[in-house]
């Protein structure tokens, strides 16, 4: 018994634990007691007059701290004024709390770390300067009933190895998270409320995993949740609603589960899958936001039975070369249905779209749709509008109110399919956009049936257009019109004229009426249309509105100019000499020629001199077979499929340098083939080969007769740092981005500093940047609270990606003159890895001098990265690009990382081509590939595709150097699974853990980043700080140290007496806690 007043009683708590036996009960009389409690062993502690009577007040230090195998403690209020300790320590041994109350003012109100374990029912906590929260401990930790209100960072947080299941309860108006799971930590969330939070209300990164069931968050500032762990992720019937800005966001590769879950009222958008994230929707609902799914970056979702209502401005918008797979898609309601935009791909099977008004399904900038079996409704808008290079497939489907619109460069391919009472026409083809139609049916329209414009391609068969207010079929184009075996009635026009053998009467324009011929033979040439950007629109005024590229511009308008002047000339019987259309675009990466060979196919279409100029762009791999014979096949189909058009072979020199054996040179076998179809079909193919510039000379010199059909090379320039920074505003607009003028100036130093070789990635490296400043403001604008909405679309100087090199090198110590030496001197000057620097050291001078007596390097590039997380693989890699670069081993030294785990392995081929990009992206450079775990728990199947692919491009690959980087379980694994992909490796280094001395470095060269200055204590202070205190995130929690460090200090100076305590849990702390609020 304790007691302040009562005869025989205990004075205090700590008297009477230090007199009672294991497993004693100890009542506590009501009153306040100024103690410090440190329970060892098996005890209860319990109010005596009920909860709230007992308070336990700490000024110093914690208040309570449990090392005991098992305590409970029920009733009490524990409190603490000390702004360094929690309230509550758990060190060991079960603490069971029961209806007790836990105020306090430091990092955290509550740890449970080590071997502690939590349980905690009907209880409350309340933090104003921190985190309510943190576990730590890998035990059966339990929070049920209890309410963490205010906290002034996060709620609850689960790191490192902890594990909690938090149960029922409120967590409301936190300055940070309500909940954040990251490290390795697992938290199990069900029947929770969260509301109010002031930063994203659910957070799982890093490699933290979760099981959330039924929760439900309101009001959040940030995102209801945010979600770009590594690790498995379920969120099951949850309900989000209220965020001011994107309601859940997922990203980094994230592959989470949403089942069930309801996402309404969002400021902005309801769903936003972002960096190559791959999450699974089953049965999911989103209402009343501006934009109900975005699909960017990469991405790659599944979905099923995904329901959108009363989206403002689209359903569902997949873009950004993302690829989406959805069934049983709905999206009623609002003005946009579905978009596919940037390159994507969407396949849909199963669906309902229905809008007042506004394009049902939109597919454009090369984006590719595949629908089956939808149904739409619209009043007014397309039903299905395709518009810039889309390819679009449908079938099964019906569209009622709305139409089919195919635009300039687009195809639209419909099976099976109704279009129903459109209010224009039923289908209509503009300029430069094919349609194939196949048992369909056309009826209703308050225009014509089906209608092209003067260069609108169509191929219709079997179908029936009937009932429509306009003609049935109304073709005013030039171009090939095919109407085979369709039943065309009842339609207010004229009937379209009869065919042959399913192709227009050459007389006639499929379509118009007999008083409407041209009359026999071939049409007036006098009424020839110009090409479309004569008049501001078309290919030509898309070439002439490409950033930079003046010279290109000019070569190829003077081309085409020849061309028409040829066409003049042999109207008018005069000669002119034998004139090759078949070119050469030589240059680095990234520097249009794709589009610009596009936009050529496209004008020689609008002049007649190609059927239809559409673009099939093809690489080694889709023309050479590996066995006898297979290649002229492969060569012809792709010749066949690219006749009335352009053939685009990317990299053409591989077909000439890959025979480095005795055995059957196959790549010479598609050029021989290849130069023989050229020669027959010499008027409906143009053929453009693209590559380097010095390796075209030679692709030229391989053959003889290659020069003569490839008379003429257009040589696409690197950008400039003016067009570069074009290009990344431009991007910036598309994004709803701005910079503002230290952003641009900032882009100029970066662009004009840049290592630019002959493989500079050029608009690939501008797109990069671009999403690296999308992905630094978001860190940045995540640590303000109250982030304005101007602020969101504004991007500064501070989210201007570092130089390819940035690092943990000291900034006080100059680097040698001249960018040559720069990397190697970086990478010398690096804390700690003395074993790593000295062989990366060794090995750069032996490749310098490989380089130097012009042999090969083929492979001895190639490393291994064995270390823990923060052990600096990173920084080494990016350092170790720029140094080959200066050794003149690769041409851009840039760095790209890709985990193995976004290689997608679905089908057969899929990892080759996913794996050809990466290779082609990281051309001149470094590719990082990242032995992470969500790889090692894929199928065997997926994962022997994945690492074959990877084997055979590092093989064939002498552009990119690649390195294998992971942790030794995962490494291991890979190398094991894969003997040929590890002798593809010249050297396996092992990253060591660093040590106090050099992470109490790590943090004196982050402040000096800063600008702060330190005194001359502190170095010995942080060495003793951290051989205290474990770190092991290593050179990523030294940073986080310091950045924590600097923005606390309340002066430019950083003092031993601005350290917090580097003794127990104030020292375990900082580390955790400032992950607390990162998203």
């Amino acid at each position: 018994m304790v007691s302040a007043q009562r005869p025989g009683a205990h004075r205090s708590i700590a008297e009477a634990l230090s007199q009672a036996g294991e497993g004693a009960l100890v009542s506590v009389e009501a009153g306040r007691y100024e103690e410090r409690i440190l329970l060892t062993g098996a005890v209860t502690l319990a109010a005596q007059d009920g909860p709230g009577s007992v308070e336990i007040h700490a000024s110093t230090g914690s208040a309570l701290v449990v090392d005991s195998e098992e305590v409970r403690l029920s009733g009490l209020v524990l409190s603490g004024a000390d702004e360094q300790y929690p309230v509550v320590d758990l060190r060991r041994g079960q603490a069971a709390f029961d209806g007790c109350s836990i105020s306090g003012r430091a990092w955290t109100a509550l740890l449970a770390r080590d071997q502690g374990t939590l349980v905690a029912r009907d209880c409350t906590v309340d933090n104003p300067r921190g985190a309510g929260i943190v576990v730590t401990s890998p035990g059966a930790n339990t929070v049920e009933n209890c309410q963490v209100a205010e906290a002034g960072s996060s709620a609850v947080v689960v790191a490192a190895q902890g594990r909690l299941t938090l149960r029922g309860g409120t967590l409301t108006g936190s300055g940070g998270n309500a909940v954040c799971v990251n490290g390795r930590g697992h938290a199990t969330v069900e029947d929770t409320t969260v509301a109010d939070s002031r930063k994203p209300g659910l957070v799982v990164e890093e490699e933290g995993s979760a099981e959330l069931r039924r929760v439900v968050v309101t009001g959040s500032t940030g995102p209801d949740a945010y979600l770009t762990s590594s690790a498995p992720v379920t969120l099951t019937d949850c309900t989000f609603s209220g965020a001011e800005g994107e309601s859940v966001h997922i990203a980094a590769g994230s592959a989470p589960l949403l089942r069930g879950c309801t996402i309404t009222g969002a400021g902005r958008c309801g769903v936003r899958i972002t960096g190559a994230a791959k999450p699974r929707l089953e049965a999911c609902e989103i209402r009343d936001t501006p934009l109900g799914l975005v699909v960017d970056s990469n991405s790659a979702p599944t979905a099923s039975h995904l329901a959108v209502h009363d989206a403002h401005q689209v359903g569902v918008l997949v873009t950004e070369g993302s690829a989406a797979e959805f069934g049983g898609l709905t999206v009623v309601g609002g003005t946009g249905g579905v978009r596919v935009l940037g390159g994507a791909r969407l396949q849909l099977r199963g669906g309902e779209i229905e809008l007042a008004h506004g394009d049902a399904i939109e597919v454009g900038e090369g984006g590719t749709g595949r629908f089956g079996e939808v149904t739409v409704r619209t009043a007014r808008g397309a039903g299905l509008k395709a518009t810039g290079a889309a390819d679009v497939v449908a079938e099964s489907s019906q569209l009622h109110g709305g139409g089919v619109v195919v635009d300039t460069d687009a195809a639209v391919r419909l099976d099976d399919t109704v279009i129903a009472a459109s209010d224009t026409d039923g289908v209509r083809v503009l300029n430069g956009g094919s349609l194939v139609a196949e048992r369909c049916r056309v009826h209703g329209a308050r225009g014509h049936g089906v209608r092209l414009d003067a260069t609108g391609r169509g191929d219709l068969r079997s179908c029936t257009v009937e009932g429509n207010e306009g003609e049935g079929i109304r073709s005013d184009s030039v171009e090939p019109v095919r109407v085979h075996d369709c039943e065309v009635r009842d339609n207010g026009g004229p009937r379209p004229a009869p065919t042959r053998g399913g192709r227009p009467d050459p007389a006639n324009r499929a379509g118009a009426p007999p008083e409407e011929r041209d009359g026999p033979g071939r049409p007036d040439h006098g009424t020839r249309p110009e090409p479309s950007g004569q008049a501001g629109n078309g290919p030509l005024a898309e070439l002439e509105a490409l950033v930079g590229l003046e010279s290109v511009k000019q070569e190829v308008t003077g081309l085409i100019n020849l061309n028409r002047m040829t066409q003049r000339r042999e109207e008018m019987g005069l000669p002119m000499p034998p004139m090759s259309r078949h070119l050469v675009f030589a240059g680095p990466p990234g520097t249009g020629k794709t589009t610009v060979a596009r936009l050529y196919g496209a004008v020689l279409a609008e002049l007649g001199i190609l059927g239809e100029g559409h673009l099939v762009e093809v690489s080694r791999a889709d023309l050479v077979a590996q066995i006898i014979g297979g290649t002229a096949i492969k060569t012809t189909e792709v010749c066949t499929r690219a006749l009335g058009g352009v053939l685009f072979i990317d990299e053409a020199y591989t077909l000439t340098n890959q025979g480095k054996g005795s055995g059957p040179d196959f790549g010479q076998e598609a050029v021989e083939t290849l130069m023989k179809l050229m020669e027959d079909h010499r008027d409906e193919l143009v053929v453009i080969v693209a590559g380097y510039s010095e390796q075209m000379e030679q692709f030229l010199s391989s053959n003889p007769g290659m020069a003569s059909r490839f008379s003429r090379t257009v040589e696409f320039p690197n950008y400039s740092p003016v067009e570069l920074v074009t290009i990344t505003r431009n991007m910036c607009g598309r994004h709803y981005y701005e910079l503002d003028d230290s952003a641009h100036e900032a882009l100029v130093r970066y662009f004009e500093q840049i290592p630019k070789g002959a493989t500079f990635g050029n608009g690939r490296v501008a797109r990069s940047v671009f999403e690296s400043m999308v992905s630094n403001q978001a860190s940045r604008l995540a640590m303000v609270p109250g982030t304005g909405d101007a602020e969101l679309s504004r991007l500064t100087a501070a989210d201007v990606p570092e130089l390819p090199g940035g690092d943990d090198t000291d900034p006080r110590t100059p680097g040698p003159d001249g960018a040559r030496g720069r990397g190697s001197a970086r990478l010398s000057a690096l804390v700690g890895l003395a074993e790593v620097r000295q062989a990366l050291a060794a090995r750069l001078s032996g490749l310098g001098q490989l380089r130097a007596g012009q042999q090969p390097v083929a492979l001895t590039a190639n490393l291994v990265f064995e270390g823990r997380p923060g052990g600096g693989r990173r920084s080494v890699a990016r350092l170790y690009a720029r140094a080959l670069a200066e050794q003149g081993v690769l041409a851009a030294g840039v760095l790209h990382r890709v985990p193995l785990s976004v290689f997608p392995a679905r089908w057969h081929g899929q990892a080759e081509t996913f794996t050809s990009d990466a290779f082609d992206e990281a051309a001149g450079g470094v590719l990082l590939l990242e032995a992470d775990r969500p790889f090692a728990d894929r199928p065997d199947e997926e994962r022997s595709a994945v690492l074959d692919a990877v084997q055979r491009a590092a093989q064939a690959g002498s552009e990119v150097a690649v390195v294998l980087s992971g942790e030794a379980p995962q490494l291991a694994e890979v190398l094991r699974e894969s003997p040929n992909l590890a002798g593809c490796f010249a050297e396996y280094l092992r990253f060591a853990l660093y040590g106090p001395e050099e992470l109490a470095e790590l943090v004196l060269r982050r402040l000096a980043r800063h600008g702060r200055a330190v005194d001359d204590g502190l170095r010995q202070a942080l060495g003793v700080h951290f051989a205290d205190t474990a770190h092991p995130e290593g050179a990523y929690g030294a940073h986080r140290f310091a950045d924590r460090l600097a923005a606390a200090a309340p002066t430019r100076t950083i003092r031993v007496a601005d350290l917090p305590d580097g003794a127990g849990a104030a020292a375990a702390g900082p580390a955790v806690a400032s992950t607390a609020a990162r998203a």
